[in-house]
């Protein structure tokens, strides 16, 4: 007979999911010290629209060494975030300690520099939003190292060819999302805006257009996104309604923790598929025009699960000689898109062409094993995140590379009952780890119960927590709240059931 103790906390947990399935498609993500840099050079040029309030957070934000960032070190978010931040304090920031500040941010990219390389994987954009910010810097008299870039070349050759276009549409590239490095290349009559006022749903590309042009309902825009977060500080990207709905209901789906009873789910469901589009899929945002394989194979399997007629054929229009893309234009591909298409492509069964990708993403996923141990994406800042997502589409079609996935998560949990990559424990990380210890456990062979006891209890403690160390890697790292929420909840609803 259950005790009264275990009931109460079922209890509780399916409160909290009833309190996430109802705030879906709200799209939110963290504030981040980069996009709030560029938020903050508006205030004088802008009076009125409470910019200033960015340039307080800033000032408020800076770490004791002297960056700016996200908390757990990850050092191309450290040196970005820090270059942003010191060229708005020096551009705009009046009050009397800001040349200090200034001066500790300089410092501190010094040190920064020779670090880049210890990083898994870039920030987003990283090659022409740091070449341009340090730019940018000199001129106003900063002395700031310029860092040494992976991929330059590539992003040398994309931004080529968006400009040398007759007629510009930057809604049809995924640079538009980094508009903030060619702001000042940006023409009259360039297409730049989504249906939102957003340029590729990001506020320092807007931010960035706003510099050079003015523009009302851009401006409110980013007011409007800087307000809801209540602090000053300026969201990595907003809205990411689709992300947010797919990857959450994703959690849900695999813990059994939802059902298409539940109206939110229908509604939910109804969404993405008034957006889904058979020929490209869909994107993180209905409000930003680039799609993409990895939101595309995530929505592919809600839909499908929901009844909608949904084809894997889609996927087709990813499809590179020897891999898929994320999306179209990418300078190096992603291992967590690869896992995720490998989950939809197993769900779509015996569908035409279904064997042959499958086949295609194995052999991706197997030249890529480099350390035997684990895979490094680039959308995220732990491996824990794709890696433990492959177990399930790996089992009976790889099980070398899942059992060898499987070691490596199990040895190397910490004693607090937790796992994370960048030096302490984190509940995203460890929900990641639980999830696919349940799901082998129940599915393949036992895993040791301790194991799951410990990392369930290090969960419960966490599983009420408003904030999340952001581990989504972006122009800077960021945090999607409901999807990091949801993978929590799942995670303790499939152990507890």
């Amino acid at each position: 007979m259950e005790s009264i103790q275990v009931i109460g906390e079922r209890d509780l947990l399916a409160q909290e999911i009833r309190l996430l399935l109802r705030e879906l498609g709200v799209g939110r993500t963290s504030g981040v010290a980069y996009d709030t840099a560029w938020v903050a050079r508006l205030a004088p040029r802008y009076p009125g629209y409470g910019f200033d309030q960015s340039l307080d957070w800033l000032r408020r934000n800076q770490y004791a060494d002297g960056t700016w960032g996200a908390p757990l070190l990850h050092y191309h978010d450290r040196f970005i975030s820090t270059l942003a931040a010191i060229i708005a304090l020096r551009e705009v920031g009046d009050d009397p300690r800001d040349p200090r500040r200034v001066k500790r941010g300089e410092d501190a990219l010094w040190k920064l520099v020779g670090k880049l390389g210890q990083d898994d994987s870039d920030t987003v954009g990283f090659p022409i939003l740091s070449s341009a910010l340090a730019e940018e810097a000199t001129r106003l008299g900063l002395d700031v190292p310029l860092p040494p870039v992976r991929f330059a070349a590539p992003y040398r050759k994309k931004v080529k060819a968006l400009l040398q276009q007759p007629h510009r549409n930057w809604r049809a590239s995924p640079l538009a999302h980094s508009l903030e490095a060619l702001y000042l290349t940006v023409g009259d009559d360039d297409e730049v805006f989504e249906s939102n006022f957003s340029i590729g749903v990001s506020l320092s590309a807007t931010a960035g257009y706003l510099l050079r042009f003015e523009n009302a309902a851009a401006l409110a825009y980013i007011r409007d996104s800087v307000e809801r977060e209540g602090t000053g500080a300026a969201p990595a990207l907003a809205p990411i309604d689709t992300f947010e709905i797919v990857w959450s209901l994703n959690h849900l789906l695999r813990a059994q923790a939802v059902s298409l009873h539940d109206p939110e789910v229908r509604q939910a469901t109804a969404y993405l598929w008034k957006l889904w589009s058979d020929e490209v899929g869909i994107g993180t945002s209905s409000c930003f025009s680039v799609p993409d394989i990895d939101d595309t194979a995530a929505c592919f399997t809600i839909l499908r699960w929901a009844g909608y007629p949904v084809s894997h054929a889609v996927f087709g229009a990813y499809e590179q000689p020897d891999h898929f893309c994320c999306f179209h234009g990418e300078t190096n591909i992603s291992m967590s898109a690869h896992v995720r298409l490998l989950l939809a492509l197993r769900e779509a069964g015996d569908e035409s062409r279904s064997a042959a990708w499958i086949e295609k993403v194995l052999s991706v996923l197997q030249r890529t094993d480099e350390n035997g141990s684990f895979w490094w994406d680039k959308w995220h800042a732990s491996p824990y995140y794709a890696t433990a997502a492959s177990l399930t589409g790996l089992h009976g079609v790889a099980d070398d590379l899942a059992r060898s996935r499987l070691k490596w998560i199990l040895r190397t949990q910490n004693d607090d009952g937790g796992w994370g990559y960048l030096g302490e424990s984190t509940a995203e990380e460890t929900a990641y780890c639980l999830e696919a210890l349940l799901a082998w456990d129940r599915t393949v062979e036992r895993i040791p119960p301790p194991v799951l006891d410990e990392a369930a209890a290090y969960l419960w403690e966490h599983m009420s927590d408003r904030y999340h160390v952001p581990l989504w890697i972006g122009k800077s790292l960021y945090t999607p709240r409901l999807p990091v929420k949801a993978a929590v909840l799942g995670a303790l609803y499939s152990y507890w059931h």
